[in-house]
């Protein structure tokens, strides 16, 4: 009898004992939930989190780079906006939503590192749906409407609140409990009290935390880089990508039944980065495929007379602001007044180029002359204008023009 007494007594007491260590975890697991759910409510590391308790001097310091497909559409959940530019990281850099020319107006840049049509057309459904919009200026890329990529791989789209696959509830738990925001909370932490300004201001513009290399360093090893894969793609097919073409017809569409003013740009390269493809012999140098598609969609679409009318902005050319001499060889950190790199205008040419689009007063008169608005019976004539801006660029810039020659397939370090 007291043998199975003390069986039993010994089971109670191993029954108590994990009971005390469920309970432990238990305890622990919610605290860590706690902890987690008020760290990434209160600080809102990416934005998409926002509370009525969330404190605004964090604000500047969030990490927005490390997810800026969650970053961004946080944006809209958590402001309300008027203007929208949105496009890749042409636009991610150059285009500023603080210009006094906004004149009051809440502006957010949403454009996304590699963005393409495809994650446009996702970020502008998703702030229709919660803003009330006036006016979208959405820059494509050239290339990108025969590029076959339409999400790029591991660009977090999929993880975001712009995708529409995966469950709704887990993605919002994720946001408040998920061990990534909790790093970013703690990232955001750090960032301030180090007074370390983030690469995004409040307002989605990446004009901080930018390469601080040499441009021609950047153009060497970064640019000509990608030219060299995009020609080498180019030249496999150009077919144009059917679904791109659809989400450029979706984004007019979506604009015009929304009373929303719709402005589309082809935003420049650097003319050492547009010089590559003519010296490579890329199938379609002048761009003629995107540019008689773009202008015959926008044709298409305009025609019935629904909604504003969608207008296009071509910038990429051999413009002299896009000739800007590089850097010379012995001071390669000075400072260009237009360009970041082959392939990023600065926001002082992003300045010029929103002036033009939005006929706000220009600061020079030689500012009239950037840019050009684009029809399809003018397509002709524009690349014509463009063989001979880069016979000019050859001329007027022998010594960067050789430098390109010498250095576009040595992006390849040893």
């Amino acid at each position: 009898m007291s043998k199975r007494r003390q069986k039993t007594n010994d089971y109670r007491s191993a029954s108590k004992a994990v009971r005390r260590h469920a309970l432990g975890l238990a305890c622990t697991f919610g605290f860590l939930m706690l902890l987690f759910v008020t760290l990434s409510t209160r600080i809102n590391p990416l934005w998409v989190t926002p509370t009525a308790w969330t404190d605004s001097s964090f604000a500047d310091y969030k990490p927005v780079h490390k997810f800026p497909r969650n970053g961004k559409a946080g944006l809209i959940r958590s402001f309300d906006w008027d203007v929208v530019l949105l496009g890749s990281s042409r636009v991610d850099i150059a285009f500023d939503p603080l210009l006094p020319e906004w004149n009051g107006k809440r502006v957010a840049n949403l454009a996304l590192r590699g963005g393409t049509l495809s994650e446009h057309q996702a970020m502008l459904e998703y702030a229709v749906a919660n803003e009330k919009l006036e006016t979208a200026i959405i820059g494509v890329d050239l290339t990108d409407l025969t590029n076959p990529i339409t999400i790029p791989a591991g660009s977090g789209f999929d993880e975001s609140p712009l995708s529409t696959s995966g469950d709704v509830f887990e993605k919002e738990l994720r946001y408040r409990c998920g061990y990534s925001f909790f790093e970013m909370s703690v990232k955001t932490l750090n960032y301030k009290s180090k007074d370390r300004l983030s690469a995004y201001t409040p307002q989605g513009h990446w004009i901080r935390q930018l390469d601080k290399r040499p441009l021609r360093a950047v153009l060497q090893y970064v640019s000509f880089m990608w030219s060299d894969r995009y020609i080498t793609q180019r030249k496999h097919s150009i077919d144009v990508n059917p679904s791109k073409v659809e989400s450029l017809r979706a984004i007019i569409r979506l604009s015009k039944k929304n009373n929303i003013r719709l402005i589309l740009c082809i935003p420049p390269n650097h003319a050492a980065f547009l010089s590559v493809f003519r010296l490579k012999d890329d199938p379609d140098p002048g761009f003629r495929i995107d540019r008689e598609l773009i202008t015959r969609v926008l044709e298409e679409e305009n025609a019935d007379g629904a909604g504003p009318p969608v207008e296009l902005w071509d910038f990429n050319d051999f413009h002299p602001f896009n000739c800007e001499s590089l850097p010379p060889i012995d001071d390669p950190r000075k400072p260009t007044e237009y360009w970041a790199d082959g392939t990023h205008a600065l926001p002082s040419l992003g300045r010029i180029m929103l002036a033009r689009m939005l006929d706000w007063p220009l600061e020079d008169p030689s500012h009239a002359s950037y840019g050009q608005r684009l029809g399809p019976e003018m397509v002709d004539a524009r690349l014509e204008q463009i063989s001979q801006g880069y016979e000019r660029y050859q001329k007027e810039h022998p010594e960067d023009f050789k430098w390109v020659v010498d250095h576009m397939d040595l992006w390849e370090r040893n």
